[in-house]
C-alpha cells in the first residue's frame, strides 16, 4: 500500500512530466537544414512539410486531403510563399501534384500525389 505521501509525490511528478511534454510539443522548433518539419495550417485544414535547404532555398510540400480542393492548396502554396520570403519576387516551381481539369471524371479513385514545390526566395540586398 502507498502512503500519501508517496502518492502526492507520484502526481506531482506524474503532473510536471505532462505539463513538461505539453510544452516541449507545443514550442516552435527551429528545423535542421535539409530535414523536413511538418506544420498544420488551421485557417486553411491543411498539413504541410517545410524543408529548408538554406535562408533563401526550400521545398514545400501540401498533404491533399478530400476537404481542401486543388485551387485551394495552389493558392496556399503561394500564400505560404510569401510568408516565408517576405515580399514578392520569389519563384515558386511545381513539382509534382499538379491537377489536370478532367482528373475527377477521367481518373475518380486516382490517389493525387503531395502538391510539391521549390520555393526560392529573392536574394536579400
Amino acid at each position: 500500500m502507498i502512503s500519501t505521501t508517496a502518492k502526492s509525490v507520484l502526481q506531482n511528478s506524474i503532473t510536471t512530466l505532462c505539463f513538461c511534454l505539453l510544452v516541449a510539443c507545443a514550442a516552435p522548433s527551429k528545423g535542421v537544414l535539409g530535414q523536413a518539419k511538418t506544420e498544420w495550417d488551421f485557417d486553411h485544414q491543411l498539413q504541410f512539410k517545410k524543408t529548408e535547404f538554406d535562408e533563401n532555398h526550400y521545398l514545400l510540400e501540401v498533404i491533399p486531403n478530400n476537404k481542401v480542393s486543388f485551387e485551394r492548396l495552389s493558392a496556399f502554396l503561394l500564400r505560404r510563399g510569401y510568408l516565408i520570403c517576405g515580399s514578392y519576387g520569389y519563384k515558386l516551381e511545381l513539382i509534382t501534384g499538379v491537377e489536370s481539369f478532367d482528373y475527377p471524371r477521367a481518373s475518380p479513385n486516382f490517389i493525387m500525389p503531395n502538391l510539391t514545390a521549390r520555393l526560392e526566395c529573392a536574394m536579400k540586398k
